[in-house]
């Protein structure tokens, strides 16, 4: 009897199996026969790839073709068959399109190609090898090429997409690249600076003042390893727009607040861990009651993978007030 309960089940769920394949079949199937249809109507001259990307390229460009670990800088939109925009870098669009949030940082992407580690699209990754720098396109791609039965964003699963793109920028060097930004920011911004006497332990220094104690015995006191800060902070790119900051007014002049989040100064022990070390770089030459604004290199913030608001090889502004210190006492007490 067992044994036969046992065959059944088994028949069941191979049944169930087959019917999910089916249903994931006719799911595809029904996606493919939408897309040709759309591109007999809007492109009937255009042929898909042996992937079946759909590519229609309004200029190729001029300059540096990617190439396997390149990463790449380029403005997006991407869309459902449907017009219906589910994302794009470009905030006159966002705007257009009803996507505009604050709280978003609208700058082109900048992302690996072709590498192990890459997380770019397979229709994309394709597309980019059609292009080169400069270059501008249309890419018409099933799911199979995107973001196959999984719901991406407010995208249903099995949706056909496409990718208006801008080829901006072909980096072969990124570190090189980054460095190229800080140094022509500093440029732009600080002409009186001259970088190898700003450039401390791998922080670039761009002002330092001095702000008054509680009281007026109150005197600068360098800051050394172990020493836990307190200090209030703003981080911002290159480019100004303020990606976090300790200080409730400055969250709402540049519309990132949280009704949630409590806006306090926060506590950084130097060598620590829980901050991103280029806090305890800056610190460590610096004093209390002071000010600073440096950039921090990537090297010493967020690195090669970013975060889920910053990208790759991105260098950071911050502006520090120092406030006060404690001192661990030789048994690792705090005075």
């Amino acid at each position: 009897m067992r044994k036969y309960l046992f065959l059944s089940l088994a028949a069941i769920v191979a049944v169930s199996l087959v019917s999910c394949e089916k249903e994931v079949d006719d799911r595809e199937s029904d996606e493919l026969l939408r897309l040709q249809a759309y591109m007999s109507i809007h492109y009937p001259n255009v042929e898909p790839t042996e992937s079946g990307l759909y590519y229609i390229i309004e200029n190729e460009g001029e300059g540096a073709s990617p190439a396997e670990g390149d990463y790449l800088l380029f403005d997006y939109t991407g869309q459902n068959l449907d017009d219906y925009v589910f994302e794009t870098t470009i905030q006159n669009t966002a705007y257009l399109h009803d996507l505009f949030s604050s709280k978003t940082h609208y700058t082109p992407k900048y992302d690996e190609y072709k590498s192990e580690t890459a997380s770019m699209i397979k229709g994309l990754e394709e597309g980019f090898s059609y292009l080169k720098e400069g270059g501008v396109a249309r890419f018409i791609m099933p799911s199979s090429l995107a973001y196959g039965g999984r719901r991406y964003k407010e995208l249903y699963p099995y949706s056909s997409i496409i990718f208006d793109i801008e080829l901006k920028k072909v980096v072969s060097d990124p570190e090189a690249y980054e460095q190229q930004l800080i140094e022509e920011y500093i440029a732009e911004n600080y002409p009186e600076l001259a970088i190898e006497d700003i450039l401390i332990d791998g922080i670039y220094f761009l002002e330092t003042s001095t702000i008054e104690g509680e009281d007026e015995e109150d005197l600068p006191e360098p800051i050394e390893e172990d020493d836990t800060v307190e200090l209030d902070y703003t981080g911002s790119f290159l480019d100004g727009w303020v990606f976090d900051t300790s200080i409730i007014e400055v969250a709402q002049e540049n519309e990132i607040y949280e009704s949630g989040r409590d806006y306090l100064p926060i506590d950084v022990t130097v060598g620590g861990t829980g901050y991103i070390e280029g806090f305890s770089l800056a610190l460590q030459n610096s004093t209390t009651l002071s000010t600073i604004k440096v950039i921090i290199p990537s090297q010493f913030a967020y690195g090669v993978d970013g975060s889920s608001t910053i990208q790759p090889y991105t260098p950071l502004i911050f502006e520090i007030t120092i406030h006060s210190k404690t001192t661990p006492d030789d048994d690792g007490s705090i005075e």
